[in-house]
């Protein structure tokens, strides 16, 4: 059994792993953007139950704010993920 050194006493993280999924707010980040983009596609099939193919004016409004949302907590969480990976190093 080797054990591989990163760093002053930490072991090094298998390399199987991405650097991306080791960080909780990345991780976040990531799910923020997919629920996002889910969103939108249940916000299209609001439009397509429509017999005029188009969503009310409630619904997109709903949608595009709940969109927005996402992708801001996606935002800062990524912002958030980039800080503590730079702290991580020093």
């Amino acid at each position: 059994m080797s054990s591989q050194i990163s760093g002053p006493g930490r072991p090094a993280a298998p390399r199987s792993s991405s650097r991306f999924l080791r960080n909780m707010p990345r991780k976040v980040s990531l799910v923020a953007g997919l629920a996002a983009v889910l969103t939108i596609m249940i916000g299209a099939g609001f439009a397509s139950m429509r017999a005029s193919g188009s969503a009310t004016s409630l619904e997109t409004l709903v949608v595009r704010w709940t969109a927005v949302g996402f992708l801001a907590i996606g935002a800062a969480a990524y912002v958030i993920g980039g800080r503590v990976r730079s702290d991580d190093r020093s």
